[in-house]
């Protein structure tokens, strides 16, 4: 068994092609499967399904898979050390971040951090909460920004503690703008983000309709929201971030919620084993000097709970 064979069956599983995988690993097609097959010799277990388009797996072969992406992840850790790469701010990061942070984050600390580390390369993606956990443990991530969950396999490092507001076109019977949350004229995003379920807890729409509209819009964009619920006289819950890009007679219809001061935590995350300190270190002392001093501590706060 070699790392060269595992890494041919990482690749295989990701691309579901005997041709991808090889044009991925720099290699020819027969020498690929060649490789592949003299492991499962050695296993004497087959680890693909060859009669299935795309290939996949057999049940057995995944868990020669999960291994396989560990043993190469340790391999990368002992390359980084080796070159002391784990103190230096050098080489490529790929970072994911949940799209209810990214637009509002990014640009505050981006040009900056380039500047500060030209040597660094940073391959940024937009995606869910699901997809970052899970793109972490397969190693296509290297760490990720958003609302943590509970991992033992991955570190959580907290940034900061952003509150969240109500945003309010609903009119009362006197003409004043209502302050306070009406569950049925309420957009949220759709399910799947972890602001949605944050929402859910915070309206305890758990068990009620969310809305009786007749529309159902589905989205994972917070301008989106705003805007159906700017010209549908309705009500969102959006980040605080995202108050810094609206325009004045937006910001005269943007309350606090008459809570605790709810808060979602935002954290950086990344695999227990991870040793690039340097790097970790770099971006959340870059993030965090963007971040206003009160938003620090979660003192005097309701930190909602995220359950996905």
């Amino acid at each position: 068994m070699t790392i060269t064979q595992l890494e041919y069956i990482v690749a295989l599983h990701e691309y579901q092609s005997f041709s991808k995988a090889a044009k991925f690993c720099c290699v020819t097609q027969p020498s690929l499967s060649m490789q592949i097959q003299k492991l499962e010799e050695e296993l004497n277990l087959i680890i693909f399904n060859r009669k299935i388009k795309p290939i996949i797996p057999t049940k057995e072969g995944q868990q020669v898979i999960n291994a396989a992406r560990k043993i190469i992840q340790e391999k990368k850790s002992i390359q980084v050390f080796a070159k002391g790469y784990h103190k230096d701010v050098v080489g490529d990061v790929s970072i994911g971040i949940i799209p209810t942070i990214a637009p509002y984050l990014i640009p505050k600390f981006l040009s900056s951090f380039k500047s500060n580390f030209p040597n660094l390369k940073l391959n940024i993606f937009e995606t869910t909460t699901d997809n970052i956990y899970k793109e972490i443990h397969e190693g296509k991530l290297d760490m990720g920004i958003l609302v943590p969950i509970a991992n033992q396999e991955i570190a959580s490092l907290t940034l900061f503690f952003e509150e969240l507001f109500l945003f309010s076109n609903v009119n009362s019977e006197s003409g004043e703008i209502v302050q306070t949350i009406i569950p049925e004229k309420l957009w949220i995003l759709e399910e799947g983000h972890c602001l949605s379920n944050q929402i859910a807890s915070i309206c305890n729409l758990r068990n009620k309709s969310v809305s009786e509209s007749q529309i159902i819009y589905k989205t994972g964009s917070l301008e989106t929201m705003l805007r159906l619920a700017e010209n549908g006289k309705g009500q969102t819950i959006i980040p605080h971030m995202l108050v810094d890009y609206v325009n004045d007679s937006t910001k005269k219809k943007i309350f606090k919620i008459p809570l605790n001061t709810p808060v979602r935590e935002i954290a950086l995350i990344y695999l227990e084993n991870y040793n690039r300190k340097g790097i970790i270190n770099a971006l959340r002392d870059e993030i965090l000097s963007v971040i206003p001093l009160e938003w620090i501590s979660s003192n005097n706060k309701s930190v909602i709970p995220l359950n996905i």
